[in-house]
């Protein structure tokens, strides 16, 4: 215990003499300096106290400078080209500004976001809190000012036009903000409104009545198709438009004109014709009707029938002479040696229990019963 007094002590004393030894040279360091500083030129110390001053200063200011550069600065990433001399900077806080690469100057305040426009049209849509405008992508100068107008929703102009919401309603403006089409149509976030945009197509636009069913109406406002049908989809690069209704498709050509009524279970539209699906059976036609391929389907499958047992007791298997076809989810049979088609496509499945007997299920009651190899009733469960 004495020892651990001792050590305790001597440590005690060295560090009073090192306190003791700093406090002296800090009062000689202060003598030397201050009597330095006495003998110096008034001028000389004018400029050393700013100097010393500034330094601190400095410092502090470029601290808050890195600070608010990284809450508010440009970004290193993010910028966005609208067009050749035109781009979108990105900053910190998620917001934008458009830059002119011509005049090197900065054309817009910050904006929350910025749209593409439409490639034959040079106006893109901007937000800024919680209103909409219209940006000019090839000098970056603001043309509709969102500040100006209550436009709490706008689309990108399409063949001269621009959907905008105002007071809850649905109108078109051109590019001088004038009216072109009154604010009549009722705005719907139905998802399927989403994938038109409400942009013009071929003169046409998809637009949704106060009912949610769906027609086009034309650049003066009126329906060019009555709004009948549970969807209208963007038209295809041929011009043409599928239409859907309770679950059937049909298709409009460019001028609105009904190509093929809805009543086929599907419908895919190809540049130089259309693959129709309609009660079992899927065939392509070209642009005027004319049947290119009759007899289509999306794949096919193996059926084999039990023929007896091995020495084990397993069921043995053999491969038919026929297949399982499959369009749009339902399936149908078809000889496989000569491709012709046995049955329409209209069964949830098939089987086989012999070389000669189907056991194909209904796709509606669900029933299971038994065909021949000519597609005929035999049997029902």
């Amino acid at each position: 215990m004495k020892q651990i007094t001792k050590i305790f002590q001597a440590l005690l004393g060295v560090a009073a003499l090192i306190c003791t030894a700093l406090i002296a040279t800090g009062r000689l360091t202060w003598r030397t300096t201050r009597n330095w500083w006495k003998r110096r030129a008034k001028w000389l110390r004018c400029i050393l106290a700013t100097f010393f001053i500034m330094i601190p200063l400095a410092m502090v200011g470029l601290f808050l400078y890195v600070c608010y550069d990284e809450l508010y600065g440009r970004c290193d990433w993010g910028d966005d080209s609208m067009s050749k001399n035109v781009c979108a900077h990105y900053f910190h806080d998620n917001k934008y500004r458009v830059y002119n690469l011509y005049t090197g100057k900065y054309t817009t305040p910050k904006l929350n976001w910025i749209s593409d426009a439409q490639d034959n049209d040079s106006l893109a849509v901007y937000a800024i809190r919680n209103r909409r405008g219209y940006i000019n992508v090839i000098n970056g100068e603001i043309v509709i000012d969102a500040r100006f107008n209550n436009y709490r929703k706008a689309w990108v102009f399409s063949e001269g036009l621009a959907a905008v919401l105002k007071d809850d309603k649905i109108g078109f403006i051109n590019e001088k903000n004038e009216v072109i089409i009154p604010f009549h149509y009722k705005y719907t976030e139905d998802e399927n409104m989403y994938s038109h945009s409400y942009l013009f197509h071929n003169g046409f636009c998809a637009m949704a009545n106060t009912d949610g069913k769906y027609g086009l109406i034309d650049k003066t406002g009126k329906w060019a198709v009555k709004p009948i049908y549970d969807e209208v989809w963007t038209p295809h690069e041929s011009g043409y438009r599928i239409i859907f209704n309770d679950g059937k498709y049909g298709v409009l050509d460019s001028i609105c004109n009904v190509v093929y009524p809805v009543e086929y279970d599907d419908i895919n539209i190809l540049s130089d014709g259309f693959i129709l699906n309609k009660e079992g059976k899927k065939w392509q036609v070209d642009l005027s009707g004319n049947i290119i391929q009759p007899f289509m389907y999306d794949g096919t499958y193996y059926l084999n029938y039990p023929f007896g047992y091995s020495e084990n007791g397993d069921i043995q298997y053999a491969f038919a002479y026929y297949l399982k076809y499959e369009v749009a989810g339902s399936y149908g049979i078809i000889n496989r040696i000569t491709g012709e088609a046995i049955t329409s496509a209209i069964y949830s499945d098939i089987n086989m229990l012999s070389q000669e007997i189907f056991e194909v299920q209904d796709s509606e009651s669900y029933d299971w019963y038994l065909i021949d190899t000519e597609g005929n009733v035999v049997s029902t469960k």
